[in-house]
């Protein structure tokens, strides 16, 4: 327990990865509850730790960090040694991990928002009924492509122990369903599987409080 994390962000599926990841990790924080286009993340207190002025953004100590994936993978290898998750040894399992997460970030989540800008924030930045058929079509066909993969996690990507990777991917896979992208079978389950954790459960019921705490 370190006493000295904050995280800003609230009702965000990115500030929730790190909620997550501090619950698995059984972490203590403060929590700043600040929300998207509410004008809180362009206050100067946010601007002068994040001057991208989005959340989440992660401070530990003195350290500052943002962005969800960077501050799931910071908080699993800072903190994760002596904890019940897996932590990537070898240099085959760290690269699993990197391609695990990073197509959970660029392949699915980055075209997600277009769906998310366009379809349900479209009063901010407009229609694009094209863009928005696209983008689906795209995340179901990387989705369809590694389902017969996922469908061997046992019950995570790396086993019994969940890792930075199962967080960032079974949100975004989530996401996608949120979001009119149909699951196969095994990507449900493995999304049904992972968002049953009780780290989960009370990471979702933090992110959701508006309470600072």
């Amino acid at each position: 327990m370190t006493g000295s994390i904050v995280l800003w962000g609230a009702y965000s599926v990115r500030a929730l990865r790190g909620q997550w990841a501090l619950h698995e990790l059984q972490l203590e924080y403060a929590y700043r509850p600040i929300q998207s286009r509410s004008g809180e993340t362009l206050t100067r207190e946010f601007t002068e730790h994040n001057p991208k002025q989005k959340i989440p953004c992660l401070l530990d100590g003195d350290f500052t960090l943002t962005e969800s994936a960077a501050i799931v993978h910071y908080l699993f290898n800072t903190y994760g040694e002596d904890k019940d998750v897996f932590l990537p040894k070898s240099p085959a399992d760290k690269g699993r991990a990197d391609e695990w997460s990073y197509f959970a970030m660029m392949e699915l989540d980055a075209v997600l928002y277009t769906i998310r800008r366009h379809k349900f924030l479209s009063e901010i930045y407009g229609e694009a009924p094209v863009a928005v058929a696209g983008a689906v079509e795209y995340c179901q066909k990387q989705i369809v492509a590694v389902a017969p993969t996922i469908a061997k996690a046992e019950p995570y990507i790396f086993g019994d122990k969940i890792s930075a990777a199962d967080i960032l991917l079974s949100t975004t896979l989530d996401f996608a369903e949120r979001y009119d992208v149909e699951l196969p079978q095994s990507c449900r389950s493995y999304r049904d599987r992972a968002l049953a954790r009780p780290a989960f459960l009370a990471a979702k019921a933090r992110n959701e409080d508006l309470n600072v705490n």
